[in-house]
């Protein structure tokens, strides 16, 4: 098998499993698609900045409460090992399983401890009382993590996704039962929201004892401290990466109230949403994939798989910034209703921001290999800093808009960061050209896309949104010559052609698109 088929068929492991977690991410999309203009229409737009905020404090906290051992369970899972070695396995899922499972009780026990004691003047009686409430989630979902981490290093994609969409659909449905009862209150969502998680984490570990896979005897004081060492340094990484995507939460309530709050909440959660179908899936994938690429086959393998995929994900990013300033404001208008008006304005600095943020998948893959975490929490530290300081200093003077500027700055910032640190380890092949061509294609779309005006957010939702895919797709296919090549392969892939033509297909078009 040459290198260049070799890496074909890792690319093409990555985009099918990236396509089951995308399938479960549309699954969710569409839920939250149901679920998000009910919830901005049920609650009151100060209610909803109230559940966004508290949801903010209890991601932190759970960051916290990992230890970053949900890291350490990818970095140290040996598949091929475990299933000759079922003691070593037992040892590794009971070590993980059980070592979150106390830090998080820990955690939790001692936030709401330090809560009912707190004075009211520094935390307000109700919101001590909601924050209270909803901090049994820091226990539910820091275990909700590291399930979740056995089920992807085991590749069990579908069970991944499947679970994943099951888990929101029931969050709805017991969220919009007990707001009959509890009323319209973010007491009433989190009730929900705990029911169903715990009953989730529940379920999945039933599973795992049924596999014989938790033990309390095999649990293993070495390597807990083996994956803290690694760990450890991650738990600051993600809190500054927790810091760097919802510390400006925080200084907007302070800053500009609970109805700005709701606003700006709104316009990132959608910005979200964008951004999750793009990122999501390729990033539950792409780390076990390159691990063990890296592991199997050698640098020069990984850094030719990465470089492709860094190339594709461009192409498809560039694509969705253009589609998202197109249809921001029909899409706040549609999905949050009128009394959001103001947040579309918000959405393409965030949308930009997030994505490329999104892009350290590849970026910082280097850094990731080479167990280099400490330089990786360092840098996010600076990042998160960054966003702190640039809304302290202008959410006073810019008001919301500095929120969403903030944000574009910062991930900006990390990814330059992160990706001069990662590529002195391992660095990729970025075409600067083909970036160009995707900008201009992607301007020009949104440039046609965004005169249509049809009257109705829904029709112009359709219509601009299918004029951006057509534009550039057109474009892209009119003045970059790999994107003709794989276009044509796809042409070519349809069912009229041999079984084996169909399988020496592949081969040819990956070439063409990846010389």
């Amino acid at each position: 098998m040459t290198p260049s088929e070799a890496v074909g068929i890792e690319l093409k492991k990555l985009v099918r499993q990236s396509g089951h977690y995308l399938a479960g991410l549309v699954g969710a999309l569409a839920l939250g698609f149901v679920s998000f203009p009910i919830f901005t229409r049920v609650f009151s737009v100060a209610d909803y900045g109230m559940i966004d905020y508290v949801q903010k404090v209890v991601l932190l906290l759970t960051a916290g409460a990992k230890l970053g051992l949900q890291q350490s369970a990818m970095r140290f899972y040996d598949g091929r090992g475990f299933s000759s070695d079922r003691i070593a396995a037992r040892r590794y899922y009971s070590t993980m399983f059980y070592s979150v499972g106390l830090a998080a009780l820990a955690v939790t026990a001692v936030f709401i401890t330090v809560l009912s004691l707190a004075p009211h003047w520094l935390v307000e009686a109700p919101l001590a009382s909601l924050l209270c409430f909803a901090g049994t989630l820091v226990f539910v979902r820091a275990l909700e993590s590291i399930l979740w981490v056995f089920l992807r290093v085991e590749e069990r994609t579908k069970m991944y996704s499947i679970a994943n969409v099951a888990m929101k659909a029931g969050t709805i449905a017991a969220v919009c039962l007990l707001l009959a009862f509890g009323g319209r209150s973010p007491r009433t969502y989190f009730a929900g929201a705990i029911a169903v998680e715990g009953a989730t984490v529940a379920l999945l570990t039933i599973w795992l004892l049924r596999r014989g896979l938790i033990d309390r005897a095999g649990f293993n004081w070495s390597l807990t401290q083996k994956s803290l060492a690694f760990g450890a340094p991650l738990v600051a990484y993600e809190l500054a990466g927790v810091v760097l995507d919802s510390g400006d939460r925080f200084l907007v309530r302070h800053y500009l109230g609970a109805q700005p709050l709701g606003l700006y909440s709104v316009a990132y959660g959608l910005s979200s949403y964008v951004n999750d179908v793009l990122i999501a899936p390729l990033n539950l994938a792409l780390v076990p994939l390159y691990m063990r690429l890296w592991k199997n086959e050698g640098p020069a393998r990984t850094r030719e798989f990465l470089s492709a995929g860094l190339d594709l994900f461009l192409m498809v990013a560039v694509g969705v910034l253009a589609a998202a300033c197109a249809l921001s404001r029909d899409g706040i208008l549609l999905l949050a209703s009128s009394k959001y008006r103001g947040a579309e304005a918000l959405m393409p600095m965030v949308v930009a921001g997030l994505l490329l943020y999104a892009s350290n998948s590849f970026f910082s893959s280097g850094l990731w290999i080479h167990n280099q975490t400490m330089t990786m929490a360092k840098l996010l530290i600076w990042s998160a800093a960054t966003n702190v300081g640039l809304n302290v200093l202008l959410l006073p003077r810019m008001g919301l808009q500095a929120a969403a500027l903030a944000t574009l700055i910062s991930y900006a910032l990390c990814t330059v960061l992160l990706c001069r640190a990662s590529f002195r380890t391992l660095p990729l092949r970025v075409d600067g050209k083909a970036i160009a061509k995707y900008s201009l294609a992607a301007g020009a779309s949104w440039a046609v896309a965004s005169r249509i005006e049809l009257g109705t957010p829904l029709m112009n939702l359709l219509a601009r949104g299918a004029t951006v895919m057509l534009v550039y797709g057109g474009l892209l296919c009119a003045i970059d010559k790999r994107v003709r090549a794989f276009a044509a392969g796809l042409v070519a892939r349809l069912p009229q052609r041999s079984e084996a033509a169909q399988m020496a297909a592949p081969a040819i078009e990956r070439q063409k698109l990846f010389p």
